[in-house]
């Protein structure tokens, strides 16, 4: 049995031409595409995931990237949006521009607690 997705948004922008884009939350990773491109972020990498009130206009729109503070923008729109701090992996730091930042950390925030109970479970069965 695969792993189940828990929360899919999709954008289709006119602005963009028409360049598929979408965030998906499964039980054990986050996945960001903004074409051409993919990121897939482990919810057990995560160390930290905040709201950001906006993302600044010089970043622009689309993917974004900052290679001195390894940031990765996926910038739909520079309102309200969602920071997730990582562990590991060169991207330490992806913005995504979500249409409800609360509600998407949330859900990342109960996995994120799901996986750390799985792990104690594991650890004391031993």
């Amino acid at each position: 049995m695969g792993v189940k997705l828990v929360y899919e948004e999709k954008h289709h922008k006119p602005w963009l031409l028409f360049i598929p884009s979408y965030f998906k939350v499964y039980e054990d990773r986050i996945e960001a595409y903004f074409w051409p491109y993919k990121h897939v972020t482990p919810i057990s990498e995560i160390e930290e995931i905040k709201i950001v009130e906006r993302i600044p206009w010089y970043v622009g729109w689309g993917l974004r990237i900052d290679p001195f503070k390894k940031k990765i923008y996926f910038a739909i729109h520079h309102g309200r949006s969602v920071e997730i701090k990582r562990r590991n992996g060169y991207w330490k730091s992806i913005i995504l521009s979500v249409k409800n930042p609360e509600e998407f950390a949330s859900i990342i925030k109960k996995y994120q607690n799901n996986q750390g109970k799985m792990r104690q479970q594991d650890f004391f069965k031993e």
